[in-house]
């Protein structure tokens, strides 16, 4: 089965950072606050920030994809309907024109095993 693999979402993954980072930094400081001040509000208020960036963290853990492993697309990332569940060995086109092998795993894993033509 031939699949032609891009790779993950830049410009949305740069997005997430920014709003965990700036969740996070934002955190921190209800928490200086609250040290200066002693108001407890300031420590619920940064509590529930930390629970925003785990909620956003773990979304991401769910998603429907296999991540690639090794070879000319590491870490990009398939989605599952692209692969199926039945195949040992998918072959993905690699940027140079040639042929990648991934053996599929029962863990969303797509792990390299050589190029096209190669032998294990």
């Amino acid at each position: 089965m031939n699949v032609e693999a891009r790779g993950g979402g830049g410009a949305s993954q740069r997005g997430h950072a920014v709003v965990v980072f700036a969740l996070l930094l934002s955190m921190a400081g209800l928490t200086m606050v609250w040290t200066w001040t002693g108001n407890v509000l300031f420590v619920v208020a940064g509590a529930v920030q930390l629970l925003v960036v785990v909620l956003l963290c773990a979304k991401d853990r769910f998603q429907g994809t296999f991540e690639v492993i090794g070879g000319p697309w590491d870490g990009a990332r398939i989605p599952l309907d692209r692969v199926n569940p039945s195949t040992d060995v998918l072959v993905l086109r690699s940027p140079d024109g040639g042929g990648a092998r991934y053996a599929v795993t029962g863990l969303r894993n797509l792990v390299y095993r050589g190029q096209t033509g190669t032998p294990e």
